[in-house]
């Protein structure tokens, strides 16, 4: 007993060295990063038409992610998952190219965040030094997880909700309690490192504080739903808009199909609003401070604007247009709920998160961090029920699941003393269970294809 508790001490003093060590690499790369890319969309904001060269950037930034070292393509959330969930290492180079490219397409107005570049650097930094220092590849994942965690933490400073975050997207219904510790670690690390290198963050705490009420609460319950609902529809989006421009590429060429892409991006900032590209921070801080929202269908036309900017080979991260999804969902609702626009879009935010990326707790957590203690309980509430309505879809598609969130339909007891009910309801239970079946993925996940072609 007393060998195995000398163990568990030596395990946590060598993870809390190892966590602080990766926690402080990728806070800095966090901050150079975020300077960069705030350097970058400082410098094309003095052009109005800052987006006019989409057409032609995004196709460049398609031939620098699939030409230029071609064997390093895990510049991507999505594939860094799929390396840690398969305990293969995540290559350097991909992740100075996430970095890179990441800023080049923000800066000329293609919809994409700022989280998936820090988390793919810190998974390449991780993995670059657990193989240094010939680790197992047990150990070497953890490493990857930490700098994950790391790097969500250090974006959007939130230490806690980050580091959850990078454990809990890898696989919904399994967290990795062994690795917790020395997320949490690199995620405290990471925050406290890019906040002495003076990076500013968005926090918004609420101004109020609801006295608990079953009218209200109810609102709270409808505006989980209509989240969920959101959800759904920004995921479908993705993988619809990711079909018909690969659709487009095998027709024509990779070039076109970013032309084209590019040019509906021009026509949306042109006729629209150009709110609606880059990344899209006023799109959701407005709406946070209580400002009403410019075009009730905001939400959806910013689904659009960023599932065409990946698919026509941008790079970059997918959470950020989430919370500017949530965010502006949640004001629409408020609307028609008549609840204060602020607490909606701030809960929209959160629960539209934790609907595409099948994270409800590290999404309630987020929202304590970022909006104070007194939306804690509605924020909880509406991120369960978009994540239970949400279904079997994910924005990452290597995400693994363990678990059916939908309740298995009941059938009714076949009576065969009956021969024709009974082949009435042998025909009724094959139908439920082919609706269930297709009900799982609404659009077919079109991960996989050959985008090169």
């Amino acid at each position: 007993m007393f060998k195995a508790k000398e163990s568990s001490f030596w395990n946590i003093v060598k993870w809390f060295f190892l966590a602080t060590f990766i926690g402080a690499i990728v806070g800095v790369v966090d901050a150079i990063f975020l300077k960069a890319l705030d350097g970058a969309i400082a410098w094309r904001n003095q052009f109005f038409f800052f987006y006019f060269s989409l057409p032609f950037s995004l196709y460049i930034v398609w031939l620098l992610a699939h030409k230029v070292a071609p064997k390093s393509q895990d510049h991507s959330t999505d594939a860094v998952i799929e390396k840690i969930n398969s305990h293969r290492p995540v290559d350097f180079v991909s992740a100075v190219k996430s970095l890179v490219l990441s800023i080049v397409t923000m800066a000329v107005g293609g919809s994409a965040g700022k989280e998936a570049p820090c988390a793919d650097a810190g998974a390449g930094v991780a993995s670059l030094f657990g193989r240094f220092f010939r680790m197992n590849l047990e150990d070497q994942r953890k490493m990857m997880i930490c700098g994950v965690s790391a790097g969500f933490a250090g974006v959007f400073g939130v230490p806690i909700s980050g580091a959850l975050f990078g454990l809990e997207v890898l696989w919904v219904g399994h967290i990795f309690y062994e690795v917790m510790f020395p997320a949490f670690i690199a995620g405290i690390t990471a925050f406290q490192v890019t906040t002495y290198l003076g990076v500013d963050y968005l926090y918004h705490p609420m101004n109020f504080a609801p006295v608990f009420a079953e009218k209200f609460f109810l609102k709270v319950v409808l505006a989980g739903l209509f989240f969920g609902f959101i959800s759904i529809l920004f995921t479908e989006i993705q993988k619809f808009v990711k079909i018909i421009f690969r659709y487009i590429a095998l027709r024509t060429s990779p070039f076109w199909r970013s032309f084209i892409g590019g040019v509906i991006l021009v026509i949306i900032g042109l006729w629209i609003s150009p709110l609606y590209l880059g990344l899209g921070l006023d799109g959701f801080e407005k709406v946070l401070a209580g400002a009403p929202v410019d075009n009730p269908f905001g939400f959806l036309i910013k689904s659009f604007t960023t599932a065409i900017t990946f698919a026509a080979g941008g790079v970059g991260g997918i959470v950020t247009p989430i919370f500017f999804v949530g965010a502006q969902a949640g004001a629409t609702l408020a609307g028609f709920l008549g609840t204060d626009t602020s607490t909606m879009a701030a809960l929209g935010l959160v629960a539209v998160l934790a609907g595409t990326a099948n994270t409800p707790l590290s999404a309630s957590i987020m929202a304590i961090e970022l909006f104070g203690a007194e939306i804690a309980p509605y924020a909880a509430v509406t991120c369960v029920i978009s994540f239970l309505l949400s279904g079997r879809q994910s924005v990452y598609g290597s995400q693994r699941i363990s678990l059916d969130k939908k309740r298995e339909t009941a059938i009714a007891k076949v009576d065969y003393s009956n021969p024709q009910k009974a082949k009435r309801a042998a025909r009724k239970g094959m139908l439920l269970k082919t609706l269930k079946q297709m009900s799982k993925h609404l659009i077919p996940d079109p991960k996989g294809f050959d985008d090169e072609k």
